[in-house]
């Protein structure tokens, strides 16, 4: 019977792969457009609406199958497009989209991002936060991979952003966190909220 260290390194890895369905991509994608759909549009505009300016930078942290990442470059081709995820089935279902083909896709812990600091303006993260093992160091590297003025956008269940908000205790002071919940514009019974990473601008 294995120890306790064992289970809890057990119960790490089934959340960091989405508890297995990280290794089947096409089922995946096939229950997140079903589920997803309507926030990954959400998403999407929020993300239209935000204003940046053309070649600006834009995360999607934890992608699954590149579906939100597909819509952002489909809603605003003037903007430069990554995404990472954990998993590499995922990474390769994403790689394999047509309408994702201007998406860079990385294989990557949101832990431990592959990016310099302050490399975007913004990042986006949609129901992908609860399934990380490290919540605190993800957030850290978010808000490092993020120029000053820019912005990160945590969405998931509102229960699960209670956790994210705990994670963000070890964040620089210069990183202001705002909790919305419900999102705005929707009603009090919309299930899903946003938290709001804000890096200060550069003072002249």
């Amino acid at each position: 019977m294995p120890g306790i260290h064992g289970t809890i390194q057990a119960v790490h890895g089934a959340r960091g792969t989405m508890f297995g369905l990280a290794h089947h991509a096409s089922v995946y994608e096939h229950v997140a457009s079903v589920i997803a759909g309507p926030l990954h549009r959400r998403v999407a505009a929020d993300v239209a609406a935000a204003g940046l300016p053309p070649g600006a930078r834009v995360l999607d942290a934890g992608t699954g199958p590149g579906l939100l990442p597909a819509r952002i470059a489909a809603a605003c081709p003037h903007l430069t497009v990554d995404a990472v995820d954990l998993a590499p089935e995922m990474i390769d279902r994403a790689r394999a989209r047509p309408d994702a083909s201007s998406v860079s896709f990385t294989v990557a812990d949101v832990a431990d991002l592959p990016f310099p600091d302050a490399t975007f303006d913004l990042v986006v993260s949609s129901i992908s936060q609860h399934h990380w093992v490290d919540p605190a160091a993800g957030m850290r590297e978010i808000a490092r991979v993020l120029r000053p003025g820019g912005q990160a956008w945590i969405y998931d269940f509102r229960p699960a952003l209670g956790r994210a908000e705990r994670a963000t205790g070890t964040l620089p002071p210069q990183t202001r966190v705002r909790r919305q919940s419900p999102l705005p514009d929707s009603s009090w019974l919309h299930p899903i909220g946003r938290l709001v990473l804000e890096v200060a601008a550069a003072t002249p």
